[in-house]
C-alpha cells in the first residue's frame, strides 16, 4: 500500500492510498482491521482520514463484510461529495442504516452530489414519506431530474438513462458547442463522450464524438460534421435488451428518447455493467434455489428463511418418486438389488438436467440461443445426449455385470442410464427456450424444478424397465 501525492497539493484533501492490484483481498482485510481497532478506541478524526484517503470503490470493498452499524458510523463522517460517490457503491442495507442517522436535509445534500440516475435509485428505494421529503428538501434543478427518472420502471431503459448529457441544435457551429461544453458541471464533463444534435423540437438528429468537435474548426456547422441518425433506445424498452444493445454494437454511450423522438437521457456503459452483474446474479441464484437478496445478507435468520420456501418446494416434488417408488414396491421386494442403483439413476438425471439447462439459460441471456433455432438447438443436445449417455450406459453395464454377475439387471441400469440421459437433456434444454418463448424467466424452470421433474422420470423409467422384464419372466 503506497501514498499517492498530488501534482498540486491540496491541504484540504486527504492523500488518496493507492492499493496494490496484486494483492488487493490482504490489503482491503488489513484495512478492514484497522477500521475495526479504530472505532474500537472511538478515534474520530483517525477514522475520517482513514476513510478519506481511500477511494470511493476501494473503501466500499472494505466496507463490505463489516456490520451495517459499523459502515454507518464511518460513513457518517464523510463531507457529502465523497459520501454520495460511496453510497453509489455499497449495499442498500448500509445506505438505510445510515439515511437514519441523518437528518433529511442532510439526506438531500448528499442526494443532490448524485449522478441523477443513482440519486433516483437510492430514493426509489426510501420509504415513500421519506422520498417525498427528501425530494422537497432537494434544489430545484436536482428535484426536478430525480423527479423525472422515477416516473419510469427501474428495470427499463428510462429508469437507467441519467440527465447529464451535452446537447447542441443543428444550426450552431462547433464553436458554439465548445463554448456549452465549458459551461457543463466537471462531473459532467469527464462523462462526456458525445454531443447528441437535436432539432428545434428537442428530436434527435445526430451526435458528434467529443474528440470530432476538438478538432473541428470552430467556424464549422455542425451539420456537416455530425453523424447522422444514430444508435438509439426508447425509454420503456427492458434493461436486458438495453444490455444486448449495448454488447452488439461495443457502445459506451446511448441515447434514450420518448415516443416522440425527443431527448429524455442517456445510458453509459458502467449502467450497463451494473445491470449486467444484477442479471447475472439473479440467474445464479435461481440456479442455485436461492434469493438474490442474500447475496451479502449476514444474518443467518434471513438466509434461512429465503432459501426455506425453495426446499419445500423441492421436497415436495421428491415425494412425487417417493410414490414411484411405493408403486413399484413388488419389483423392488423380488430384486434387492434394484434399490443399490437408485440414487446413482437420479444423481445422473440431475446433472445432466442442470448441466444443459445452464448452458440454455447462459445462452438465452447472451443471444446465442432463441427460440426460433429451437430445432438445431435440440437436434445438438440430442445428438450429445445420445453418444454421452451410450458411453454412460456402456460403463454402468461393465460395473454393474462385475459387481452383481447378473446379466439382465445389468441391461435394465444400461438402457435406463440410456433414456434418462436423453430425456433430462431434453428436459434441461427444451423447457427454458418455451418458457422464454411465453416470455416467462427461464431461470425458474432450473435448480430444484428441473432436477425434481428429472428424478421423477427416472424412477419411472427404472423401475417401469424393470417390472417389465419381471413381467416376461426374464428376472432382473
Amino acid at each position: 500500500m503506497t501514498d499517492r501525492t498530488p501534482d498540486s497539493p491540496d491541504l484540504d484533501k486527504t492523500e488518496e492510498m493507492v492499493l496494490d492490484p496484486t494483492n488487493l483481498d490482504a490489503e482491503r482485510h488489513s484495512l478492514e482491521l484497522k477500521f475495526q481497532r479504530l472505532l474500537g478506541e472511538d478515534a474520530s478524526e483517525s477514522l475520517r482520514d482513514l476513510a478519506m484517503g481511500l477511494s470511493p470503490g476501494d473503501l466500499s470493498e472494505v466496507l463490505r463484510p463489516m456490520s451495517v452499524e459499523d459502515t454507518a458510523r464511518i460513513l457518517k463522517m464523510l463531507p457529502p461529495d465523497p459520501l454520495a460517490e460511496v453510497l453509489s457503491e455499497i449495499d442498500n442495507r448500509s445506505q438505510s442504516a445510515l439515511f437514519t442517522l441523518l437528518d433529511i436535509a442532510e439526506i438531500a445534500d448528499i442526494i443532490e452530489e448524485m449522478p441523477s440516475d443513482e440519486a433516483a435509485d437510492v430514493i426509489g428505494e426510501l420509504e415513500a414519506e421519506q422520498a417525498a421529503e427528501v425530494l422537497a428538501a432537494m434544489e430545484e434543478t436536482e428535484r426536478s431530474e430525480v423527479a423525472d427518472l422515477l416516473q419510469y420502471p427501474p428495470e427499463t431503459a428510462g429508469g437507467l438513462m441519467g440527465k447529464e448529457f451535452a446537447t447542441c441544435t443543428e444550426s450552431q457551429t462547433a464553436g458554439e458547442a465548445v463554448a456549452a461544453l465549458r459551461e457543463l458541471d466537471e462531473d459532467d464533463l469527464a462523462e462526456t463522450h458525445f454531443v447528441y444534435v437535436l432539432d428545434h423540437r428537442g428530436h434527435l438528429v445526430g451526435r458528434l464524438p467529443l474528440i470530432s468537435l476538438l478538432i473541428t474548426e470552430p467556424g464549422t456547422s455542425i451539420m456537416e460534421v455530425m453523424e447522422a441518425d444514430p444508435l438509439y433506445v426508447e425509454v420503456d424498452l427492458d434493461q436486458e435488451e438495453v444490455a444486448g444493445f449495448f454488447q452488439t454494437h461495443d457502445l459506451i454511450s446511448l441515447p434514450v428518447v420518448d415516443s416522440r423522438m425527443r431527448m429524455v437521457g442517456r445510458i453509459t456503459a458502467d449502467d450497463i455493467l451494473d445491470v449486467m452483474e444484477d442479471e447475472a446474479t439473479e440467474d445464479i441464484s435461481r440456479l442455485a434455489g436461492v434469493s438474490k437478496e442474500e447475496f451479502g445478507e449476514q444474518s443467518s435468520f434471513r438466509v434461512a428463511r429465503s432459501r426455506l420456501p425453495w426446499l419445500l418446494g423441492a421436497l415436495l416434488g421428491q415425494l412425487g418418486a417417493v410414490l414411484v417408488m411405493s408403486h413399484y414396491e413388488q419389483s423392488l421386494e423380488s430384486m434387492v438389488a434394484l434399490t443399490f442403483y437408485i440414487p446413482m439413476i437420479m444423481a445422473t438425471a440431475g446433472n445432466i438436467g442442470i448441466q444443459t439447462s445452464s448452458v440454455v439459460v447462459r445462452g438465452l441471456a447472451t443471444g446465442e440461443v432463441d427460440f426460433y433455432h429451437l430445432g438445431r438447438h435440440l437436434m445438438r443436445e440430442l445428438g450429445t445426449a445420445f453418444m454421452t449417455g451410450v458411453a454412460v450406459a456402456a460403463f454402468i453395464y461393465l460395473i454393474s455385470w462385475l459387481v452383481s454377475g447378473d446379466a439382465n439387471l445389468s441391461f435394465v441400469l444400461s438402457l435406463s442410464m440410456l433414456l434418462v440421459v436423453l430425456f433430462a437433456a431434453m428436459a434441461g434444454s427444451g423447457i427454458p427456450l418455451m418458457l422464454h418463448r411465453f416470455g416467462i424467466d427461464p431461470a425458474v424452470a432450473t435448480g430444484p424444478f428441473i432436477t425434481t421433474a428429472n428424478d421423477f422420470v427416472s424412477m419411472v423409467i427404472y423401475l417401469g424397465l424393470a417390472t417389465l422384464m419381471l413381467s416376461l419372466g426374464r428376472g432382473v
